[in-house]
């Protein structure tokens, strides 16, 4: 090998190895970018929970001492907003199997309960001792488990990172991060919590209702992620499976960028997904809205699916479903889509209350005249239309009734006015806000 070889073959090694140099420093960089920016985003979700929980403990505190009605409005809504956000950044965090069912449950009774407690002074029942018993054990809980969220925190702005620190799952085959253990730890919080016993649609004799769904057949994890790829619109290799869930309706759980998306075990129905992009120009009206919520329905395989009401919340419109056959309306088969109106896209979608109590029902029965249920109506009402229906109780079972749209005929106010086919007897009355968010019901 001549000299002038030798010096050209010394110079191409330098300029591989220079180039190889390069492509391992970059690489290493856009890692930390990519594992950098993952832990802010991590880091705000966790001081987002920290944030909701000192409020709510807050707003529970206070429930204690109100007296008004107002008063108690106030911290009650306040508490169902806390409550909601809490659990939304709950499924932003990097938690193992999201095994967080006594946390949802926490979060979902502290702000009904409050409800419950403000309809009670509102139609000036006095509040019993045990009622305030239970507001005071729903702060201890609170107490505790905000302790819990607070010393993660703190871990995290002394330094310690989400992201490091990671542990083999129970499965063995992938890492999470060792916060889903100190939140399995915080779980143990609720672990001798109590059984509320009020009126409230969260109450227990419907969270422990046994799910229709588990009737069906179980499906492997492999056929639970082509059904999340196709919900998210991705190939089956851009998702992570992030666990799985126990609950009303056991899932396996999958990620995708900013999106949490759940299968049920049973069945392969998805069962909720959440996305956290913010919305910012209107550019989708809503009547698109419900036309993209309603094709949605249909490709997951949700058929029979007619819109009731819908509300806008930060440009995301809201949309109830519920199951409709034979002209009947199921509104215990409750399925509700948002729909971002900047890009039209799925923003959340939650369907439990569908898995949970969607069956093959009989013909409803009507043992009373539509004239004489007519007849049962205030005369202070004018109907405006009537359809059968079957609505949830608070106890978990059902009631089919008609359903009567009525305007009040010296207020103007509409209201739904609910009789039972079978006593005749009014089942529920629920007052129609109409605003330029939409319509809701009270």
């Amino acid at each position: 090998m001549t000299n002038r070889t030798s010096i050209r073959f010394f110079s191409y090694a330098v300029c591989i190895v220079a180039v190889l140099a390069a492509y391992a420093i970059i690489g290493n960089h856009t890692s930390a970018t990519y594992k950098s920016r993952l832990e802010a985003a991590y880091q705000q979700s966790l001081n987002e929970l920290s944030e909701c929980m000192d409020s709510i403990e807050t707003n529970l505190t206070k429930s204690t001492y109100a007296s008004t009605t107002t008063m108690m409005q106030r911290l009650s809504e306040d508490l169902y907003t806390e409550c909601s956000t809490a659990k939304n950044a709950l499924s932003h965090l990097p938690i193992e199997q999201m095994n967080l069912s006594g946390a949802y449950k926490f979060l979902s009774q502290a702000g009904d309960y409050a409800a419950y407690l403000s309809e009670k002074v509102k139609n000036k029942t006095e509040i019993s001792d045990e009622e305030y018993e239970n507001l005071q054990k729903l702060l201890d809980y609170a107490n505790k488990y905000a302790k819990c969220v607070n010393d993660m925190v703190t871990r995290c702005s002394n330094g310690g990172e989400i992201t490091e620190n990671e542990i083999q799952n129970s499965n063995g085959d992938s890492k999470v991060s060792s916060l889903s253990l100190d939140f399995t730890q915080a779980e143990d919080t609720f672990s001798d919590y109590p059984t509320l016993l009020y009126d409230g649609p969260f109450a227990d004799a419907v969270l422990n209702k046994e799910a229709e769904v588990k009737k069906e057949a179980e499906i492997t994890r492999d056929e639970a992620l082509k059904q999340a790829a196709k919900a998210l619109y991705v190939t089956t290799d851009k998702l992570t499976y992030a666990g799985e869930e126990d609950g009303t309706v056991p899932c396996y759980n999958y990620t995708y960028k900013n999106c949490n998306v759940a299968v049920s075990k049973n069945g392969g129905h998805i069962a909720y997904i959440l996305c956290s992009d913010k919305a910012e120009d209107r550019t989708v009206t809503e009547e698109n809205a419900i036309n993209v919520a309603s094709a949605y329905l249909k490709r997951l395989g949700y058929e029979g699916m007619k819109d009731t009401y819908y509300a806008n919340h930060g440009n995301i419109c809201l949309i109830n479903f519920a199951y409709t056959n034979k002209g009947v309306t199921y509104y215990s088969d409750l399925i509700k889509v948002g729909v971002s109106l900047a890009n039209g896209k799925i923003y959340s979608f939650e369907a439990k209350g569908y898995l949970t109590n969607h069956k093959t029902r009989k013909d409803i029965t009507v043992n009373v005249s539509e004239s004489d249920l007519r007849s049962s109506l205030s005369k202070h009402v004018d109907v405006i239309s009537s359809k059968y229906c079957v609505i949830p109780k608070e106890n978990g079972t059902e009631a089919a009734c008609i359903e009567y749209h009525c305007a009040g005929k010296s207020s103007g106010d509409e209201v739904l006015i609910y009789i039972n086919t079978k006593t005749g007897e009014e089942e529920n009355i629920l007052m129609l806000l109409y605003s330029d968010n939409g319509t809701l019901t009270k």
